[in-house]
């Protein structure tokens, strides 16, 4: 196939397909966030954190990267001008390389209006072995990311990358895209095979790789997590995209590799039934604990409190009145000092506190801490069993041991109703 009949195919099918995806989530995450003042808040915090935190990278690389220029490293500079005029952009993008003790790594940014690319110092070095066309095709590849635009929309696509699978899957079909572009345009499809593989395994033996062998890895090199840590990468694995590279630039001299998906669909099949099994059993496990809670409530009462106190706080009547006629104690008290009158006004239990009252429970018996039933009615601002008890003679002027009244706490809670009331 002529290399001008590739111009037109360069970019990946799939990445127009995600892209539509992303957009759409994108938009309508933007919208629903903009329906509120919180959503518009976090909309703009993220984008101006991220602006902040982008800007200091680059202003460091900026002043201590070495920039590629007439003066610095010319004849690769003239290179990299030829070729980002004939991929089509309008203005050479500034070229950085900075130290990256031995990590092979590049990438392209737009710093407000100027679009940058920067090169790790492990990559640019092979300029000196005579490798010039696997360091031209690093720099094609993050020219192509500028070419497609896809630095500078990607504040706009920002919700759609906190989408498992989603936002990585549209970066993936990029990175191929990006791989088209810089074999076409430094047009050697080895030297673009040799920088893949230089990423696998170093600048110093990559020439000593057999490519053949190492895309072969695609078929032998499987299994569920071998496909998770893909779906999780922003990046294809290196052999399926020397494995592209070769398919789509010398489709007849290429061997067809299928990935196999058994073992795939059995760990995401595996996976799916222990998410199930592990979800059921924490589900089983909070029910038990409940019948537990219940039980123990059944057997023990509430926090020691007698049969008389949990029928108050159950607001149960019918047993308040039996446990009476058998000669319950009325001012009985738990651990903390409450009587059953307490435990109904806790609750908010009208009925209950109405007829232990009725049946000559004490008002005013104060707990352990010295406070009184009224003024849990008034932490509760319960303003109807505040006037129940103040019927029954409950005193507002008791103090309990913070020294405060129910009219002190009202008073603190701004409750206009219990204050007139208790002021009375």
């Amino acid at each position: 196939m002529e290399w001008h009949s590739l111009r037109d195919r360069l970019v990946h099918p799939k990445e127009n397909i995600y892209f539509a995806f992303v957009v759409l989530f994108s938009i309508l995450s933007y919208i629903f966030l903009a329906f509120s003042i919180v959503g518009i808040i976090i909309i703009i915090a993220v984008i101006a954190v991220s602006v902040l935190l982008h800007g200091i990278m680059m202003g460091g690389i900026r002043r201590n990267g070495v920039r590629i220029s007439e003066k610095q490293f010319p004849e690769i500079y003239e290179k990299a001008v030829l070729t980002a005029k004939e991929m089509g952009l309008a203005k050479l993008p500034d070229i950085y390389v900075i130290e990256s003790q031995g990590i092979l790594n590049a990438f392209a940014a737009r710093f407000f209006r100027k679009n940058m690319v920067v090169l790790y110092s492990g990559i640019f070095e092979l300029v000196e072995k005579g490798s010039e066309k696997e360091v031209l095709f690093v720099l094609a590849h993050e020219f192509a990311h500028l070419k497609r635009k896809h630095v500078l929309i990607s504040i706009l696509l920002l919700p759609a990358m906190w989408v498992p699978f989603l936002g990585n899957a549209y970066l993936r079909a990029c990175e191929y895209t990006c791989d088209r572009y810089a074999a076409f345009y430094i047009q050697s499809l080895e030297s673009s095979r040799d920088a893949l593989t230089m990423l696998a395994i170093g600048k110093d033996l990559y020439h000593e790789v057999d490519k053949q062998a190492y895309m072969e890895q695609i078929r032998t090199e499987t299994g569920f997590f071998v496909w998770l840590n893909e779906k999780l990468s922003t990046h294809p694995h290196l052999p399926k995209r020397i494995y592209a590279l070769s398919k789509f630039f010398a489709e007849d001299a290429t061997p067809d590799i299928e990935e196999p998906k058994g073992k795939v669909w059995l760990g995401v099949a595996g996976s799916i039934l222990s998410l199930t099994i592990l979800a059921s059993g924490i589900w089983i496990g909070f029910k038990s604990m409940e019948k537990l809670d219940l039980w123990t409530e059944f057997v023990m009462g509430i926090e020691g409190a007698t049969p008389l106190m949990n029928a108050a706080s159950e607001n149960d009547t019918d047993m308040i009145h039996s446990l009476l006629a058998e000669g319950a104690d009325i001012e009985e008290t738990d651990a903390e000092g409450s009587t059953a009158l307490h435990w109904a006004v806790y609750n908010g239990h009208l009925e209950s506190a109405s007829l232990l009252l009725k049946n000559g429970a004490s008002p005013n018996t104060l707990d352990s801490y010295d406070s009184s039933p009224l003024m849990s009615a008034v932490f509760n601002e319960d303003v109807e069993m505040a006037k129940l008890l103040l019927e029954f003679g409950a005193d507002p002027g008791l103090k309990d041991s913070e020294g405060y009244t129910a009219y002190d706490y009202a008073k603190d809670f701004d409750n206009k109703e219990l204050l007139e009331l208790l002021q009375q």
